[in-house]
């Protein structure tokens, strides 16, 4: 494997060079969000770890994988998924920010006068000057070559393990598992992919349902192309990071319940016991004997949705109609931290004269409810719900459930209730309930990928280019919102693409100087005290460096080695 070139930061050493008369480089740079995302995976050494376990195709490295990764993860941030346009994102990102100028240096065109970029690259097959660190096609190549399979083993098993190294898995264990269907375009050169009838709300249509719809219910089907992407995703109580723990994509019409638990065996088989503690599912993924297995063997807690016809649900909707069932109010809380606000900071005092004005606004609306004679504004309303414990009469699984059932009016009957059942024990009555509210934020990813990030927008029906596409997103936002969590910002971990980047607009300009492997930021009024109290010995050294820097710039002689 070809050497990662890291820079290590060191503000008392590259002063010390800087007095002695000797840099590498100077940049004048901002505080942009891409380039602190790879400053993080890099200084965190993830970068190289996912380097070193990567299924290259290739018996040759003539480009580093550290590279290929951080490459296609720069077009994933940049919502850029075709391979043609790699170099807009060298030139608009922050890849040669973050990995200084051994990767490429800007310079002005001596006859245009434009601002170019000029990249060294990793061979010496260049006979043009390059604007990008390799070829755009061999980015394409290298992501068409690595097999769909080996690509999501490697994400299921070798990044995982990175995760866990870097201890991203919180101890609470909460992951939650789905499937969600990829839509694409009429297309039959979409590998694997399959035609079904969906209704008008995206939800598939058997033959049996569509022999009971009315002629008025079937016009607003329609047959739509599809895959379907399985995935695990892990979070916390509080909901402040989302991980993509494992991710399959398959044919729309596989059925998703032996694949999600095959995902949980691989997941223990390479990561260990204890890491998955609470599984959280809905109805689609009831599978009793893997459900006392996962307990057994592995000490997961599921907690899952009932079906109506379940003979535990009737002995439990039987069960209350014992006198002695008690039933308890439950509000769903909120889930903190908000979104950030697109007006203001979360965290300012709201003045008085706002407070007053938003109590004279609500007092208009009641008023104006009352003319229309509605009911006035109130809290949302409790749900009700009562805990059956230990019920065995679920024959396909070996081990006892407990069942919550909830319905939405004290004085409704139990058959109108819905309920969930879970292998946990030693609870409160609303802690299943609650936990498995955390369920609706993997159908948020989902649609967090698929609407702002792009998830679905593929350039190619090639099934390796495709699930590199997916797996590649998810990898990006996954250490995305870890970086945001490990910064203190969790709150934009739930917010869209768009907004958690409008919140990370470059916050400072400031100078940054190479020297000898390692480098330190400074502010304006920084690098001109450090040039100013720099000894008179030094003084000459320095001009004739700039100056021969200054030449290079402008002449477009620039290199990508510092001398």
């Amino acid at each position: 494997m070809a050497d990662l070139i890291i820079y290590e930061e060191g503000r008392e050493y590259v002063i010390e060079q800087f007095h002695n008369g000797h840099f590498d480089y100077i940049e004048v740079i901002q505080e942009v969000a891409e380039r602190d995302f790879f400053r993080y995976v890099d200084n965190k050494g993830v970068l190289r770890a996912l380097a070193e376990t990567y299924p290259w195709p290739r018996v040759k490295e003539e480009v580093p994988a550290w590279f290929y990764i951080a490459a296609d993860m720069a077009m994933r941030l940049h919502g850029n998924h075709a391979f043609h346009g790699f170099p807009w994102v060298v030139s608009t990102g922050g890849l040669l920010a973050a990995f200084g100028p051994e990767l490429g240096r800007r310079y002005v065109d001596p006859e245009t006068k434009e601002l170019r970029i000029e990249c060294k690259g990793f061979n010496d097959k260049n006979d043009y000057p390059r604007q990008t660190p390799c070829d755009h096609d061999f980015l394409r190549k290298i992501a068409r070559d690595t097999g769909a399979e080996e690509l999501m083993q490697w994400f299921n098993g070798d990044v995982q393990k990175i995760f866990r190294k870097h201890r991203y898995f919180d101890k609470a264990g909460i992951f939650i598992g789905d499937a969600s269907y990829i839509f694409l375009p009429d297309n039959e050169n979409y590998e694997g992919s399959v035609v079904l009838l969906f209704d008008e709300h995206n939800h598939p249509v058997s033959k049996e349902q569509q022999k009971k719809m009315s002629s008025a219910q079937l016009k607003k089907c329609s047959w739509r192309r599809c895959l379907k992407m399985v995935s695990l995703l892990h979070t916390n109580k509080q909901a402040e990071f989302f991980l993509y723990a494992a991710l399959v994509v398959i044919p729309g019409n596989a059925h998703e319940c032996p694949i999600l638990w095959k995902m949980v065996d691989e997941f223990v088989s390479q990561i260990g016991k204890g890491v998955i503690k609470d599984l959280i599912l809905d109805r689609g993924f009831i599978d009793g004997e893997r459900i006392a297995h996962a307990k057994q063997e592995y000490e997961i807690d599921t907690t899952i949705g009932i079906r109506r016809n379940m003979d535990i649900y009737k002995d439990a909707v039987g069960l209350t109609k014992f006198p002695e069932t008690q039933w308890e109010a439950y509000n769903r809380p909120q889930t903190t931290p908000p979104v950030p606000d697109k007006r203001h900071y979360k965290d300012v005092k709201v003045p008085e004269k706002i407070k007053k004005r938003e109590a004279k606004r609500r007092q208009t609306l009641e008023k104006q409810r009352a003319e229309r004679g509605e009911a006035p504004f109130s809290a949302p309303r409790p749900k009700w719900i009562t805990r059956l414990e230990r019920l065995t009469s679920w024959s396909a699984c070996t081990v006892p459930m407990d069942v919550v059932l909830c319905k939405e009016n004290e004085a409704d009957t139990s058959e109108k209730c819905w309920g969930i059942m879970t292998t946990a024990t030693d609870e409160k009555v609303h802690a299943p309930v609650r936990r498995y509210d955390l369920r609706v934020l993997i159908e948020e990813r989902h649609r967090h990928l698929k609407c702002f990030w792009d998830l679905a927008k593929f350039p190619s029906p090639n099934f390796s280019l495709v699930v590199n596409q997916v797996i590649f997103v998810a990898l990006t936002y996954s250490l995305l919102q870890q970086q945001l969590l490990k910064k203190g910002r969790k709150a934009l971990n739930k917010a869209t693409k768009r907004r958690m980047l409008e919140e990370l607009v470059p916050v400072a300009d400031h100078i940054t100087v190479f020297s000898n492997q390692y480098y330190a930021r400074f502010s304006t009024y920084e690098y001109t005290q450090m040039v100013l109290t720099v000894p008179e010995e030094a003084r000459l050294k320095l001009l004739a460096q700039v100056n021969q820097r200054k030449r290079q710039f402008h002449l477009g002689l620039a290199e990508s080695n510092p001398p």
